[in-house]
């Protein structure tokens, strides 16, 4: 393993990055012995640990991490699926020795160099740490720049994070809550302030791969209010530390409502942005944004499937007014459609000239917020983030229920 003399924390904790390594050593040996040198690349830490920026947190006086530990396994091809789930397996027995998190994935190597215009390609080809092989062909690989991101990549990240919120919007309809349900809510909404705020940052050209960085960007951007520079840096700080019992006091349901109208704002300046539309507005978005969507970094394979989401969709189709409409529409797929969708979801915004539109997109037969609500998060729990289906099950929340 090759951590020796490298950070993996914020703070640089002692105590939690000698107990990172060991566990990472032990998750490392896994490997080792599932796996040839030929068939591996690299193994990597990414996420916030492998930007050395992992978060600690105090409990009983004592630091431990705050956050999972993500690996990545690239591998040169020719593995197994059974042997991928047996790693996996193994991980999830250390995961319980040790009582942390741990998320695998496995890629090809071949697989990962097309992944290009993600923001995670970015943020992995210079935020990670290696555990065996050698990523120095990550770093090389120019085609994960900062300037190749497409602008569509972070209006999916800002819809993932913002889709966090509407779960806090559900979670707290709730008679009461337990303090886990509670601080599962504080995170949903640091995450969210973090998603939108490093959009924001992506459209005004203040991107960065580290977190730590992208503070410093926000609080020197010359045109963004300083309450939304205080809100950002709060949450990177809570990510770094996080301090539950600070947030624990507020009253939840008002602390959320209120963040969903101030990201509100910061969502439409992005898109502004990203629209080259001065004068653009909720009203008006649905229609501009399937105008100017691109499609340059989809795959044959993803083009296929959106037309044949959109073919599935034709009670949408019959909705839209121009034929260039319905090709974009048709574009999209699933996701797309929904991240366009999302801030009438979000900020509960519902254009008259829309409702019949969101009515068949979302597969609902009611035509008011309870319904609108309901048929996004159902279809967000089969196209959207797949980490959603586990915090339903996971928190007893039945969308069937709403």
């Amino acid at each position: 393993m090759l951590l020796e003399n490298q950070q993996l924390t914020y703070y640089n904790n002692k105590d939690v990055e000698i107990f990172l390594k060991e566990v990472l050593s032990e998750a490392s040996l896994v490997f080792k012995e599932l796996f040839t040198k030929n068939q591996t690349a690299a193994l990597i830490l990414i996420g916030g640990y492998g930007r050395g920026e992992g978060g600690i947190v105090l409990e009983n006086g004592k630091y431990r991490p705050h956050n999972n530990l993500d690996l990545l396994y690239i591998h040169n091809g020719n593995i197994s699926t059974e042997t991928v789930e047996l790693a996996n397996s193994k991980l999830q027995d250390i995961s319980k020795k040790y009582d942390i998190g741990i998320d695998m994935s496995a890629i090809s190597k071949q697989k990962l160099m097309r992944l290009n215009g993600l923001v995670v390609s970015y943020d992995m080809r210079f935020g990670h740490r290696t555990l065996l092989g050698d990523s120095t062909f990550l770093k090389e690989h120019e085609a994960f720049s900062l300037y190749s991101i497409d602008p569509a990549d972070v209006r999916q990240l800002l819809v993932n994070r913002g889709t966090l919120l509407l779960i806090n919007r559900v979670l707290l309809s709730k008679p009461l809550l337990t303090k886990n349900e509670k601080k599962l809510i504080i995170k949903h909404a640091i995450k969210a302030i973090i998603g939108y705020g490093d959009a924001l940052l992506y459209f005004n050209n203040a991107y960065h791969w580290s977190y730590a960085q992208k503070q410093v960007n926000m609080s020197e951007l010359k045109n963004i209010d300083k309450s939304i520079k205080d809100l950002y840096s709060q949450a990177i700080l809570f990510r770094f530390m996080p301090d539950y019992d600070s947030y624990l006091t507020k009253d939840l349901k008002a602390w959320n409502d209120t963040l969903i109208r101030t990201l509100s704002s910061i969502h439409l300046e992005c898109e502004k942005i990203n629209l080259s539309e001065n004068d653009l507005n909720w009203e008006n978005y649905f229609k501009k944004a399937l105008e100017y969507k691109s499609y340059s970094h989809q795959s044959l394979r993803q083009k296929v499937k959106s037309c044949l989401y959109g073919i599935k969709n034709l009670p949408v189709l019959k909705e839209l007014d121009s034929t260039d409409e319905k090709v974009s529409f048709m574009q999209l797929g699933a996701r797309g459609v929904l991240s366009l969708l999302f801030p009438y979801i979000a900020y509960e915004t519902y254009p008259e000239h829309y409702r019949s539109l969101f009515k068949a997109a979302l597969h609902t037969k009611e035509n008011d917020t309870h319904g609108f609500l309901k048929g996004f998060l159902t279809l967000w729990s089969k196209w959207g983030d797949t980490n959603f289906i586990n915090v339903l099950r996971t928190y007893n929340i039945e969308l069937e229920r709403l």
